[in-house]
């Protein structure tokens, strides 16, 4: 498989993550047999790498779509967002004013 490597890592700086641009280098060798019959001459990496950088921005464009439509309140239950959870607010407040209180 010529440019193999090259086209790799091509496609892992613009998706930045490994298994992805394994995916998107399989696809862009699998467009790059389907239309060979268009290729003319010239330099094969360059032709290949188009490929590559095209089935990546494709790619990307498909899941940018996806990640516009998750909704906002996922990260909700990350540690240190505790303000959805009234019990533990009343606790916090608790606790800062007996901490209050001793300081005085």
């Amino acid at each position: 498989m010529p440019h193999l490597g090259a086209a790799y890592n091509l496609a892992r700086w613009l998706v930045h993550n490994d298994h992805d641009a394994e995916d998107m280098v399989q696809e862009a060798y699998l467009r790059a047999f389907k239309f060979f019959g268009g290729y003319y001459g010239g330099d094969f990496r360059a032709w290949l790498l188009t490929i590559v950088r095209n089935t990546c921005y494709t790619w990307l464009q498909q899941n940018r779509r996806l990640r516009q439509a998750e909704p906002i309140d996922d990260n909700l239950d990350e540690p240190g967002l505790d303000f959805a959870d009234p019990e533990m607010l009343l606790l916090q407040n608790l606790d800062t004013q007996i901490v209050t209180g001793f300081a005085k």
